[in-house]
């Protein structure tokens, strides 16, 4: 009996060292030939029912409602793994007028994302908010580093005054819980 636990955990054994190399699940389901390598794969997916990334059954790779816009309509890329940062409009605008919760729950949902992408809320409403990216540029140090440098970290001020600092955005959920966002430009 243990001679076949043996045999069994020995095949097993070196059919487990190559799955990390495998294709992932979805390209596993497309048949491939030893001469050939890589998987054909069609085009990507429209409207799959999404299952999320804690979900043990992961759907294939395709376009799926994002399960951050909040009503928004938008759709996010699945790659099979993970959410990706690819984000495209949906193709319907929403034409039923959204009570005044619902519309907050929308904006704060909006809110929570910009928040994990690093943005800062500097102003807020029942149905708007500003955001800000970046940090401000610190003109005083500079100046003081210009004057010590007889003017060569002018280039260096300009530089950075000119790529970094602060972006604004505006993001406003409309009486029908679209959302919209705007970017209002450097500070």
């Amino acid at each position: 009996m243990r001679s076949t636990m043996t045999d069994s955990t020995e095949a097993h054994e070196p059919e487990s060292t190559p799955e990390p190399a495998a294709p992932s699940r979805p390209e596993a389901e497309f048949s491939t030939t030893p001469e050939d390598p890589k998987p054909e794969v069609g085009p990507e997916p429209s409207t799959p029912d999404p299952v999320g990334p804690d979900s043990p059954a992961s759907p294939p790779p395709g376009w799926y409602p994002d399960p951050n816009a909040g009503g928004a309509n938008l759709m996010r890329y699945w790659d099979g793994n993970a959410w990706t940062e690819r984000v495209q409009g949906g193709s319907e605008v929403s034409a039923t007028r959204r009570t005044a919760d619902e519309r907050k729950v929308i904006l704060s949902q909006q809110l929570q994302t910009a928040a994990a992408r690093g943005l800062r809320i500097e102003s807020q409403s029942d149905f708007q908010a500003v955001l800000i990216e970046g940090k401000p540029v610190n003109h005083t140090l500079h100046a003081i580093l210009t004057i010590f440098t007889c003017l060569l970290w002018g280039i260096v001020w300009a530089i950075i005054a000119g790529t970094g600092g602060e972006t604004r955005e505006m993001v406003v959920v409309d009486e029908f819980g679209n959302v919209i966002w705007q970017k209002l430009g450097k500070v």
